[in-house]
């Protein structure tokens, strides 16, 4: 696995992000194959992609502002908590997008959350955690008034 690079020190494009987040997401399948399911995905009419740092962000836009994301982050931890409050901001003032939601494998997401809850970037903003039927979580996050 190769390791998180800072934002700051090298900036990456879109395949060396994905290239180096895919394996950190606990992402059963090898590269080979995500790739172009992920490619596909971006792909769609519906799809937006915003990157950040050395975060890649994609939302699948739904109806009444509510939508699905990832985020392929190869970012050192510090810049993915930035990356992501300025996603937040982004996805609430230029898609205007209300909830998301986000499926995930492993801790490093919730943490993530957790710590963003602490001082968020929009007033109203917040989140709650579910576990899923295959023993990953859902989050499903407010982004406020």
């Amino acid at each position: 696995m190769e390791a998180m690079v800072d934002s700051r020190q090298k900036d990456l494009n879109p395949f060396e992000i994905v290239t180096i987040a895919v394996p950190h997401m606990g992402n059963k399948y090898p590269l080979e194959v995500a790739l172009p399911a992920i490619v596909t995905e971006m792909s769609q009419e519906n799809a937006e992609t915003q990157k950040i740092g050395n975060t890649l962000f994609l939302v699948l836009k739904g109806e009444n502002g509510q939508g699905f994301f990832k985020a392929y982050n190869a970012d050192i931890p510090p810049n993915f908590v930035q990356n992501s409050k300025q996603f937040c901001i982004w996805a609430k003032e230029d898609l205007g997008m209300n909830m998301l939601v986000t499926e995930f494998e492993g801790k490093q997401i919730s943490q993530l959350f957790d710590v963003i809850a602490r001082n968020p970037p929009m007033e109203g903003m917040g989140f709650k955690e579910y576990r899923t039927e295959n023993g990953g979580s859902r989050i499903v996050l407010n982004l406020g008034a």
